[in-house]
């Protein structure tokens, strides 16, 4: 004869158990002191960390990557962003002047940004 599985339903464990499981899962309530605690020890040791050399970190935070300027190169220059992965060679000459003249521009604005930081 079959055995009956009601034996392990949940109804049948502890009340603690269910909930306890239930609360690992549940997110942070926003405020919670504990959560606030952590967040201000990450900053902290976030602070005392000196790099020699703070440019990867601006290029990083403000999202420069080979990809992303050469995306915001094309779209200077008035073309499409989805070719950031074609060789000089495939842009006709008068495509290459705008490129030119789209890198200088960016060139200088990066010139900028870093002197006012």
């Amino acid at each position: 004869m079959p055995a009956s599985l009601i034996d392990n339903h949940q109804s049948f464990q502890p009340a603690a158990e269910i909930l306890a499981a239930r609360d690992k899962d549940m997110p942070t309530p926003p405020g919670a002191g504990h959560a606030l605690a952590a967040i201000a020890e990450a900053k902290a040791q976030l602070r005392s960390i000196k790099p020699r050399n703070l440019a990867p970190f601006m290029a990083q935070a403000w999202g420069l990557s080979p990809r992303g300027a050469r995306r915001s190169v094309l779209i200077a220059a008035g073309m499409d962003a989805d070719r950031w992965e074609s060789p000089i060679h495939s842009f006709t000459e008068e495509e290459r002047i705008e490129l030119r003249a789209a890198t200088s521009a960016a060139i200088r604005v990066y010139e900028r940004l870093l002197n006012a930081i």
